[in-house]
């Protein structure tokens, strides 16, 4: 059964509601078919991970209304309108379907958008529950292992207690991961060239690994940017060592950046990852799955990553590309103009 069900909202009948229904039960998962805005918000509330599909063919303006409520109340879920094509001021989901709609279009949307990445609001809570139940505890746990430390009674347990802080602090950084990716990181953007941004990367990733660098193939064609520099370099030397990482210690990663005709900047990374499992492209950028799957050292953090590419108004995407992976970061062609700058 898939983790997260569908309410569907469809608060005018039509011939090719009951079809739909049956066809997300079937070739997705629970369906929770609502009339109203109460049905709708009550049936996402019970089941917060719920997607929402707004089915508003066959709708006056009053049902429009509807839509329009239900998908305010129900703001953190992923959503697609399925629409007439002749309506217009839709609800701004994430997603819109106009005729012809075919069932199974709706029912790969769902697939997808359920191995999609958290949202930040629930990225939020996450990293609040996570400092609040786990890192207060280690705080505590810390300071009793130095006190143990300290006391010249206990040298023949002092292997031991390096194993319990090393495990402490591999928790540690689980919770530091999570709230990176949750934060909301300051940006601060200078003149820069694509080709300066890519040799920094490849300098914070011999630091932190350099035989990981002599894997590592980038090709680039020069452009002119206006980036935080250091930021989009950390994020970068994150996502080649994972990528690194997830193969044999033969594969190769392979990069090329460039300006793409509308003037958005694209790097795209082929790797064979052949260590993650085949829907590893779906759940890349989820906060503690990408460790868990490989086992990764301390310091290496894909949704800080992606975050990074955010804020510049750009996105890091991942896809299976053959039998490996391809991940493309972008950036756009005037990306200083959506940066969130902070002190």
């Amino acid at each position: 059964m898939n983790a997260m069900s569908v309410v569907l909202f469809a608060p005018a009948s039509h011939p090719e509601r009951t079809p739909l229904r049956a066809a997300l039960e079937a070739g997705y998962g629970p369906t929770l078919l609502a009339t109203t805005v109460e049905e709708a918000v009550t049936a996402w509330r019970s089941a917060r991970r719920s997607l929402v599909i707004l089915d508003l063919r066959g709708a006056d303006d009053g049902a429009l209304a509807a839509a329009h409520e239900v998908h305010r109340a129900c703001r953190r879920a992923r959503s697609l309108s399925l629409l007439p094509r002749e309506l217009r001021g839709a609800p701004g989901t994430d997603a819109v379907l106009r005729p012809p709609i075919y069932l199974d279009e709706v029912v790969r949307w769902c697939r997808a958008a359920a191995l999609g990445p958290l949202a930040e609001e629930i990225l939020e809570d996450l990293s609040a529950g996570l400092s609040h139940e786990i890192g207060n505890p280690l705080t505590s746990l810390f300071l009793q292992i130095e006190l143990l430390k300290a006391d010249p009674g206990l040298d023949t347990v002092s292997e031991h207690l390096d194993l319990i802080e090393e495990s402490a602090r591999r928790i540690q950084t689980v919770v530091q991961d999570v709230a990176r990716a949750a934060g909301r990181q300051p940006v601060r953007a200078d003149a820069t060239r694509l080709d300066d941004l890519l040799r920094h990367a490849t300098e914070a990733l011999a630091e932190r690994s350099p035989e990981l660098t002599e894997r590592l193939d980038v090709t680039c064609e020069d452009a002119d940017m206006r980036v935080d520099r250091g930021l989009l370099a950390g994020a970068l030397s994150d996502l080649w060592a994972y990528l690194l990482h997830a193969g044999d210690a033969s594969d190769r990663l392979m990069v090329h950046a460039a300006r793409s005709p509308d003037g958005a900047v694209r790097i795209r990374h082929r790797a064979a990852a052949s260590r993650l499992p085949p829907d590893a492209a779906g759940r890349l950028f989820t906060p503690l799955w990408a460790r868990q799957a490989l086992g990764l050292p301390e310091g290496i953090s894909l949704t800080s990553a992606r975050n990074a590419f955010r804020r510049h108004g750009g996105e890091l995407r991942a896809r299976t590309d053959g039998d490996g992976l391809l991940v493309e970061a972008s950036l756009p062609a005037a990306s200083q103009s959506s940066l969130e700058f902070g002190t």
